[in-house]
């Protein structure tokens, strides 16, 4: 479901999220939706601005967007789509890291 990803993306765009950012708005939302899926928008607002995110404002419509392209995603839990990106931005910073140098070599 890369299309409904993508429409989720661009309305967190239009409502104020910068792109550099967006992972982890996507991992906030994740962990608000997957604490109470049917949390209404004032209380993920508080939520989102306590972890950081002043410049998102979601209503309903992006909540519900988000709860279900995390599922489809990522099967019914959006816990596992936060566990997941960690995963995968744990590999991507592996495959950054240099070699191993041994002492003789520096």
């Amino acid at each position: 479901m890369e299309n409904l990803r993508q429409v989720l993306l661009d309305r967190l765009v239009k409502k104020g999220a910068d792109a550099s950012s967006m992972p982890g708005i996507l991992r906030s939302l994740a962990k608000i939706l997957s604490a109470d899926p049917e949390i209404d928008p004032a209380s993920a607002n508080e939520k989102l601005c306590y972890l950081g995110w002043q410049e998102v404002e979601v209503d309903y419509h992006l909540l519900q967007l988000a709860l279900a392209c995390f599922e489809s995603e990522h099967g019914v839990d959006p816990a596992a789509f936060a566990e997941n990106d960690r995963r995968r931005q744990a590999l991507r910073l592996r495959e950054v890291t240099t070699t191993p140098v041994t002492l003789g070599e520096i």
